[in-house]
């Protein structure tokens, strides 16, 4: 196995992303794991729905064959959703049990409008009920950028990592954030008008039904008014009496509904090669700067993107800035501590590919196999074995009614450092199916890395 010296830069590999495979990303929730976000916020004594998911809209005739889809492939239980004309149509969709109601003018759509001066902005508003962030991108706003926070951690982070994206119009945070290029405004001062996008009802069955009901209602009428008629029109010959044939129903009962598809994790899967490359790429780019009097940490990236640490060891702030400037790398953002001495800096990787894998070896076979290649090979690895449980909720066959479901997912994790290059270990993930590499730790003084993965185990 030899080294491949050849430099990468994240522009090369945008368009080496994986084609055969894209699926909707998505995350594992804990079973007893505290919400994290809110439902609504009151702006101006109006109370407005957030945290909805968005979708382009491309039927605008009849939108509610793509929502039931986008409900029955992602979002099992959702009932309600509205619609966003702007430059393109949108859906949003927002779920009566997590508190949103039918009636309910949507905030982010509502703040779209507003924004059309500059249809590129990304905000946090510190609100009454929390930290609300939304991300509009070319008068869209971003399907899972509409979040209130009830956590201002969790907002900060949200907010990083979007201005990791380049070529916003308008950026909006807290002054207390003390975010470099940012402005604070008012969420009370904009938002006056709650707009026109209002939450309504999916159900579209039952709009089907009222249908027939007028349908069947007009059908008795017009006997009726038959039956008079002849009455009035007939002769006075005794009619001759036959029995009536049974009328057919009106309604023809419903088949069952059939139970929804359940999203297994291992059905979006970050690609693995995709992945080591883009890391690798971006570690490159950082550790090539050279920034006088200024230290590199540990460098940190996932498909979510890149993040580490520049401490000061002597010198001043401005050489870091002026280096910045200088090296203009796409995607890259940082962010000072209050100390002055050390720089937060993250950098986007782009789009990693996902794919599907079906897993075909339980745990204790992929640890043995894990334990047999690396002992060959005289290399430490860490495993432990987790079952998490993932409840979803799903609608019931035929009764029109919500359950939840429960679900436990197997898998084995593992960790292990290692100075080989990159490209050494690909061929060894290959060997696992439904192997996925959640993160990778660079040490650019002693080009160690450390890989952190999971392997799914089959379920019956």
């Amino acid at each position: 196995m030899a080294a491949d010296d050849e430099e990468l830069t994240l522009d090369d590999l945008e368009e080496d992303t994986d084609s055969e495979v894209t699926f909707e990303e998505g995350g594992e929730e804990e079973e007893n794991a505290e919400p994290s976000w809110g439902p609504t916020i009151v702006v101006n004594d109006t109370t407005y729905a957030v945290t909805l998911f968005w979708q382009p809209l491309q039927d605008t005739n009849d939108p509610y064959p793509e929502v039931q889809e986008t409900v029955d492939n992602f979002m099992e239980g959702a009932d309600l959703f509205c619609l966003r004309q702007g430059t393109s149509p949108q859906y949003g969709i927002g779920n009566s049990t997590e508190g949103h109601k039918a009636g309910m003018p949507s905030a982010a759509a509502a703040i779209a409008e507003v924004f059309q001066d500059k249809p590129s902005s990304v905000a946090v508003f510190e609100v009454d009920e929390g930290w609300w962030f939304i991300a509009i991108r070319n008068d869209l706003i971003l399907s899972e950028e509409d979040m209130l926070y009830l956590n201002e951690e969790d907002a900060k982070r949200a907010f990083y990592a979007m201005m990791a994206v380049p070529d916003w119009g308008r950026k909006i945070a807290p002054a207390s954030w003390e975010i470099e290029g940012t402005e604070e405004v008012d969420l009370w001062d904009i938002l006056k008008e709650p707009g026109g996008s209002k939450l309504m009802h999916i159900n579209k069955n039952q709009r089907q039904k009222m249908k027939l009901i007028t349908i069947g209602a007009g059908v008795v009428l017009l006997f009726i008014v038959y039956k008079l008629l002849s009455g009035l029109f007939s002769s006075d010959e005794k009619p001759i009496i036959r029995p009536l044939a049974p009328m057919k129903p009106l309604f023809e009962e419903e088949a069952p509904k059939q139970k929804a598809v359940v999203v297994h994790p291992w059905e979006k899967l970050v690609v693995t090669e995709d992945l080591l490359n883009r890391c690798q790429a971006a570690a490159w780019q950082i550790k090539t700067m050279v920034i006088p009097g200024w230290s590199l940490g540990t460098i940190s990236c996932s498909a979510s993107g890149l993040s580490t640490t520049w401490s000061m060891q002597w010198g001043h702030l401005g050489w870091l800035k002026r280096a910045f400037e200088e090296y203009n790398t796409r995607g890259l953002d940082f962010l000072i501590d209050n100390s002055g001495r050390t720089a937060i800096v993250s950098l986007s990787i782009g789009d990693v590919a996902i794919h599907s894998q079906t897993p075909k070896m339980m745990i204790f076979e992929s640890r043995e196999e894990l334990n047999n290649i690396f002992q060959a090979i005289n290399q430490t690895i860490t495993m432990s074995e987790v079952r998490p449980q993932i409840t979803t909720q799903t609608s019931a066959d035929g009764l029109g009614l919500d359950v939840k479901q429960t679900f436990v997912y197997p898998r084995l994790n593992f960790s292990f450092s290692s100075d080989l290059p990159m490209e050494e270990w690909i061929t060894l993930f290959n060997k696992f199916p439904a192997l996925e590499i959640m993160r990778l730790n660079y040490d650019p003084n002693s080009n160690i890395w450390t890989y952190e993965g999971q392997i799914y185990e089959p379920i019956p």
